[in-house]
């Protein structure tokens, strides 16, 4: 029999420490700030602190070490359950207050924070401070190798660091109000680092839209926790993931449970970029390459999807069964849809962190839509007490969470991966166009405003000048394409697979299993275009065949995070992704060799017919239908000369031939309505901009029109009133006592019938 939610309480010395893990990075933000605004242009301070940079550094790496001790405490082999209750934990006092229920009673209210720790904290944690260091450690490289950021790159840190402060902040909280906190610390960090460029109005625009998007989800979540506050008298995890208390709401309260958590959800769709609240993170590209990395792999986005996965409790309690479907529909529903159009936009972006942008969407979406699914059979199936349907709803819920674990590994590397090319490239064409020696002594300080270091028409080749760039991102391409024994592919195709499980019960979720199948080859497609454009063929002008290899500091994040998405078939061998969701199961309970096994068994070999289909129809789409049409349309050997690594040199040679052999004209494509319905983001932006301007700034104006006319005009009516009230009480003033005397009396004898007519 299935076991049923239990948790134990824990000692534990490492978590007393925890907190260390927020408040580091938060008191480095003030420090990095202040030092910056005193040494700003001190030479020790640029060229040995890096303006911050290797002051940011150890404190992310103390947040890691102290992260890292706290899961291996609760990896530790706690028994029989390894949950930290937060019940009993205790918290630091942070505001106390009181409540009138009417009458003359009152209930105390204390708001303090505590940490909570399971499973989907501990995945989170890793993920946040382990890519936050390593992104620490790229932008040293990246940042402090353009002139352009010279004297203000300790903006740059001190933003940084609040903003991982403020993920992990959230990570670690026990209350959705500490989460809320931290999530709007995100969210201010997110305007400033998308608008570190502020002199540029594309920057500053981008900023201010992806503000003004999020807070619109925001508002929502806001609503939806005061909702529950109202239902369960507090936002703490122990008090409204407590059993009794969901049943007791549940007896009345079930429609209004879910409305809150609906709303909640909307708040994800905004910070996660959802369709309709996506359109900021394409944008969001004009921060620079780390901030691209931070917002897209590390924090932000995974904000949302943590939030949902925070909510799974409700769906999986057994007084609230079949209550919730319609939400968790929703859930899937919005990230079918999102996963396809995310993709689909994605096949006409040149611009290379575009590209990843819109990936970014459309994977965040297979993760909703694992999420939504999961919960819908967490609703709907008898879990708590049938073997079989616990090992449905775990791995489906498990499977999700692994996918936000290995995109989240892989955009990170892609990110910066794009940043190294973006970087060289930049550097290249600076090189050539500013500095060229005509032998008079001057160099040639001409500008290119024209020339765009992003777009992959201005790349093509690199391959051989970059392979640690070109290795990292194939890696991590072939991650997010699913194929197979790499990366996402364990993740994925879990997710393929349950959305099906699930439409086969509801015909609604047809709507995302087929959006998910679908989304397999055109991810395979896009990411294989981005790759082939970027490092197969020949240079496309004079500038990618002078591009020259990146430094230390970019090549270690991207070395360390390829071995990260190559070893996922170990965590998957462990048993990721029933860990991941059940207290009872060991991280590698089967052991390594039995449980890669087991995993590789249901994945090429399931018993079941229909499944068994439905992996290698996935396959087929993600590994060869798409890579094969991105060949055909963008493959090529390189130049004449041009070597790559061994590992490479099968994919360039099989792009080569494909496209030599199966090369087609696509240029009906590219000329077409669809194409250029693509290319304008499905002209979704300029709904968005005329929203803006017509119904929010409508609003505002007529806002600011009934302040003028009701407000100031009601307030100028009592002023002119009293004014003239005043006048006549000034005429009566003759300063004859007879006459002071009258007045005395007529007011008296007014106050006399005044009370003797009310009585």
């Amino acid at each position: 029999m299935a076991s049923t939610e239990v948790t134990t309480t824990i000692q534990s010395e490492w978590l007393d420490f925890a907190p260390l893990i927020i408040l580091l990075p938060m008191v480095a933000f003030a420090v990095i700030l202040f030092l910056g605004r005193v040494f700003n242009g001190n030479p020790f301070w640029k060229n040995t602190l890096k303006e911050g940079g290797l002051i940011a550094l150890p404190v992310m790496g103390a947040s890691l070490v102290l992260s890292l001790l706290l899961i291996s405490e609760f990896l530790g082999g706690f028994n029989p359950l390894k949950v930290f209750d937060p019940a009993v934990a205790d918290k630091i006092a942070w505001v106390n207050s009181a409540v009138w229920n009417g009458g003359s009673t009152v209930t105390p209210v204390s708001f303090g924070f505590g940490i909570y720790v399971d499973h989907v904290t501990v995945m989170l944690l890793f993920v946040a401070a382990f890519l936050c260091l390593l992104i620490n450690t790229f932008s040293i490289g990246y940042m402090n190798t353009d002139p352009i950021n010279d004297n203000r790159n300790h903006r740059f840190y001190a933003e940084f660091v609040l903003f991982c402060s403020g993920m992990l902040g959230m990570v670690l909280s026990d209350s959705f109000l500490w989460l809320f906190i931290f999530w709007e610390i995100m969210g201010l960090c997110s305007y400033l680092l998308i608008g570190f460029y502020y002199e540029r109005p594309s920057a500053a625009s981008a900023a201010k839209k992806a503000f003004m998007t999020t807070r619109i989800g925001d508002v929502f979540l806001m609503i939806g926790l005061v909702m529950l506050w109202d239902l369960f008298g507090s936002l703490d995890y122990a008090v409204v993931f407590d059993t009794h208390n969901i049943e007791e709401v549940a007896k009345h309260s079930a429609g209004t449970l879910q409305w809150a958590l609906g709303l909640m959800f909307i708040g994800a769709v905004g910070k996660s970029a959802q369709f309709p609240l996506h359109v900021w993170l394409p944008d969001a590209m004009e921060g620079p390459t780390p901030v691209s990395a931070l917002i897209h792999a590390a924090t932000m986005v995974n904000a949302g999807l943590y939030l949902v996965a925070r909510m799974f409790p409700f769906f999986g309690a057994e007084a609230l069964q079949g209550d919730l479907e319609d939400l968790a529909f929703i859930i899937a529903a919005v990230g079918g849809i999102t996963a396809v159009m995310a993709a689909a936009i994605a096949f006409v972006q040149m611009d290379l962190k575009k590209v990843l942008a819109y990936s970014t969407m459309s994977q965040l979406a297979y993760i909703f839509t694992g999420l939504g699914c999961a919960m819908y059979l967490a609703n709907t199936l008898d879990w708590h007490h049938d073997d079989d349907a616990h090992y449905i709803v775990v791995v489906a819920f498990g499977a999700a969470l692994f996918h936000l674990f290995n995109h989240a590994m892989a955009k990170g590397m892609l990110f910066m991966a794009s940043g190294s090319v973006i970087h060289e490239v930049h550097h290249a064409h600076h090189h050539l166009h500013h500095h060229d020696d005509h032998g008079d002594g001057h160099g040639d300080d001409h500008h290119d405003d024209d020339f765009d270091a992003q777009s992959m028409e201005n790349m093509g080749g690199l391959a051989s000048k970059m392979p640690i760039t070109a290795t990292a991102m194939l890696v991590g391409s072939a991650s997010i394409m699913g194929l197979p024994l790499i990366g996402g592919f364990w993740s994925k195709e879990g997710i393929i697979a349950n959305a099906w499980r699930v439409a086969q019960d509801d015909p609604r979720f047809f709507l995302p299993a087929t959006c998910v199948l679908l989304g397999a080859a055109m991810t395979g497609f896009y990411m294989s275009r981005m790759w082939f454009k970027t490092f197969a063929g020949k240079p496309n002008n004079e500038i990618a065949a002078h591009v020259g290899p990146t430094n230390t500091w970019i090549k270690t994040p991207l070395f360390i995070l390829t071995f990260v998405t190559l070893s996922s078939v170990i965590f998957a061998g462990l048993g990721f992704t029933h860990w991941a969701s059940d207290n009872s199961y060991e991280l590698g309970e089967k052991g390594l060799l039995k449980g890669l096994v087991y995993e590789l068994e249901h994945a090429f070999a399931n018993s079941d017919a229909f499944f068994f289909i439905l992996t290698y129809v996935a396959i087929f789409l993600g590994a060869v239908v798409g890579p094969g049409l991105a060949m055909a349309l963008y493959g090529g050997k390189l130049a004449e000369g041009e070597e790559t690594k061994p590992w490479m040199r099968p994919v360039i040679q099989l792009s080569a031939w494909v496209n030599k052999r199966f090369h087609f004209d696509n240029s009906a494509f590219a000329e077409s309505t669809l194409a250029t319905a693509l290319e304008n983001r499905l002209y979704i932006d300029e709904y968005y901009d005329k929203a803006m301007v017509n119904i929010v700034a409508g609003f505002s104006n007529k806002a600011a029109e009934a302040d003028s006319e009701v407000i100031d005009g009601t307030i100028k009516a009592i002023e002119s009133g009293s004014q003239s009230l005043s006048s006549v009480v000034r005429s009566m003033t003759t300063g004859s006592a007879r006459d002071y005397i009258l007045m005395v009396a007529v007011g008296t004898l007014a106050i006399f019938m005044l009370i003797w007519g009310v009585a």
